[in-house]
């Protein structure tokens, strides 16, 4: 993208809508993206440092006048800067608190948004951390009426609000104090955290009242962050003109801070996961935009675990038909029907089964029992089975096109009766091994060469009985020996095609089964993959709570620190679940149940055995 566009449009009637322009930008990018909003009270300059973010001076717009600018939530996708294959999403807020607006209710919908929509948070502010500016973020107190995280009743709905909440960086512009609390000179980050200390005991409803944005804020956002920043210059005309004017021209001291910014959310701002720790591509932040944006605006709880299963069952069904037809489009265009052996169809058949395996499993996400991929293995044998018979199909029809063509005069000399005089048995049996040897040298005949050929030599056999009857050439016993001869023959050739057809069915078997284990396998890399992820992310959320556990314990808050040891044991119970030895199983019962729908011949054996090749080889695998 060049420059900007609105994602979610804040309409005249104070309606949020979202741009389909935006979305089908979104819908363009397949790789993982990191979703970077900046929220916070208008005229503040938040637009400078999303630009500074995006590489470029100008982009969003920066607006000096009293008005605000950004209308809705505008949207600029570019390259990561340090994450190979990734996108960065930067989402430019409208300003918070417009007086001209004066809805608190549209201000809660677009910080909402940000929130539901973002894998980091910043919010930006002037002057300093004070009970002033912990007021002016009243907007976090407001989201548990707007956000669920389970669609079930749960009494600690906020405190998991951590789990699947961005990280929160709060850029404090124009800071002009000295970073020192009680006359010792702190950090940045511990600047924050002090301000977010708590009163202990809560005497007072005014107690009460400072505690709870603090709390929320601890609780809500598990990882935080502070940067303080100098102003940009001391002349006004330069601040008016931040787009245009030369970076020398600015506070060095500011520009080092923007830069250590930069730098943070470049390394620290993570992939978008949904619920389950599912990483968000360009074409699902689309629609996680079009859920959410729906749900705020009809005045429904957006759920996080009903906008994942939704999203879900959206992007498997998806990943289902982009696999099948990716595996139809290459059989179509790189496989010249009829293929020569049935081992050249099947070889590049498996081939383009396991581009389409890697779509699908990229693509797809949270394929409870694998029931998608179940629809994806039955769609992919449908196809291959029709291709199958295609292939039989056209080499039936070149070969008996060729045969036709090869007996020609064979067959005007049968309907003259050029083959009733004497000696015309031997001629008749010299003109049909001579179709025989020319069909045999042809090329290109495909599958079915055999079976034509056998049956138009059986067709011939009725016609070369009545030709040996009449010849009068040959004796009484000599007809009876050239008689046994045609009999073996096409006995001979009916028993060639019989074991030739087994062994295809054999082949095709194999193949099948080859096509299932390579699923299988696929599936258990990408589920153990999957299961790593997870646990390590749990671990480093375990240790985010311990840390607060820690900090409540230490300023004597019990029910708060409670609460988060019982999460945290909840937390170990799932890290533990991830670590499960024989985790693997459902998913081979699973495989084994659909062999019997792809593997027909050897419904129970089948099954079995491809149980057990595939454990054999999953052990062989996680060993190394």
């Amino acid at each position: 993208m060049d420059s900007p566009v609105c994602l979610i449009e804040n309409t005249k009637d104070g309606k949020l809508v979202v741009n389909a322009e935006a979305v089908g930008i979104l819908s363009g990018i397949r790789d993982p993206v990191v979703v970077v909003s900046i929220v916070g009270l208008y005229r503040t300059g938040k637009s400078y440092l999303m630009n500074k973010l995006a590489g470029a001076k100008k982009g969003f717009n920066l607006g000096y006048k009293v008005q605000a600018e950004t209308k809705g939530i505008w949207m600029w996708c570019i390259p990561h800067p340090t994450k190979l294959d990734h996108t960065l999403v930067l989402l430019d807020t409208e300003g918070l608190g417009d007086v001209e607006k004066g809805d608190k209710k549209n201000d809660i919908w677009i910080f909402c948004l940000a929130v539901l929509l973002s894998s980091a948070l910043v919010y930006n502010s002037k002057g300093t951390i004070d009970q002033d500016a912990i007021d002016k973020l009243k907007f976090v107190g407001d989201i548990a009426e707007l956000i669920k995280v389970k669609s079930h009743d749960n009494d600690d709905e906020e405190a998991e609000f951590s789990q699947h909440f961005p990280i929160f960086i709060w850029a404090v512009r124009d800071f002009h104090l000295r970073l020192n609390v009680d006359g010792k000179s702190v950090t940045e980050d511990e600047y924050l955290e002090n301000a977010l200390k708590l009163r202990n005991p809560e005497k007072t409803t005014k107690d009460e009242d400072f505690n709870r944005p603090r709390k929320r804020l601890r609780m809500y956002f598990r990882s935080r962050k502070c940067f303080v920043f100098d102003q940009p210059s001391p002349n006004k005309e330069d601040l008016q003109n931040m787009d245009n004017i030369c970076e020398s021209a600015l506070n060095p001291q500011f520009l080092e801070q923007t830069k250590r910014f930069c730098d943070y959310v470049f390394r620290e701002a993570e992939t978008k996961k949904v619920i389950g720790m599912v990483t968000v591509t360009g074409s699902q932040l689309g629609k996680l935009a079009e859920m959410y944006t729906e749900a705020v605006m009809t005045s429904r709880i957006a759920c996080m675990e009903d906008v994942a299963h939704t999203l879900s069952d959206m992007e498997n069904q998806a990943a289902v038909q982009e696999a099948a037809q990716q595996y139809e489009n290459k059989m179509k265009e790189n496989v010249v029907l009829p293929t020569q052996t049935l081992d050249q169809f099947l070889t590049l058949s498996r081939e383009y089964e396991n581009e389409a395996l890697q779509i699908f499993l990229k693509r797809s996400f949270k394929d409870k029992d694998q029931t998608f991929l179940q629809q994806y293995m039955k769609l992919i044998d449908e196809k291959k089975s029709n291709f199958g018979h295609m292939n039989e199909a056209k080499s039936q029809e070149l070969c008996e096109a060729l045969i036709l063509k090869l007996s020609m005069e064979h067959e005007e000399a049968v309907t003259k009766g050029s083959y009733t005089i004497h000696g015309g048995h031997e001629k008749f049996k010299q003109n049909l091994k001579a179709i025989e040897d020319k069909f045999n040298n042809e090329p290109g005949k495909g599958v079915q060469a055999e079976i034509v050929l056998k049956e138009y030599l059986k067709s011939q056999e009725h016609i070369g009985y009545t030709i040996l009857k009449s010849d009068e050439a040959l004796t009484a016993k000599e007809k009876e020996i050239e008689e046994e001869k045609a009999r073996k023959k096409i006995e001979e050739m009916e028993q060639k095609v019989r074991e030739m057809e087994e062994s295809q069915e054999k082949r095709k078997l194999e193949d099948n089964e080859m096509s299932m284990e390579k699923n299988m396998m696929g599936l258990l890399e990408k589920v153990a993959k999957e299961r790593a992820q997870t646990a390590a992310e749990l671990q480093r959320v375990i240790a985010e709570k311990e840390r607060e556990r820690d900090s409540f314990e230490k300023q004597g808050f019990t029910k708060q620190a409670n609460m988060y040891r019982a999460q945290i044991e909840d937390l170990q119970e799932k890290e533990k679940g991830q670590q499960e030895p024989e985790w693997y199983t459902p998913i081979m019962d699973t495989f084994k149940s659909v062999a019997k729908t792809v593997l027909p011949v050897v419904i129970e054996v089948g099954g079995a055995m491809l149980q057990a090749k595939a454990t054999k080889k999953w052990k062989t695998y996680k060993a190394k």
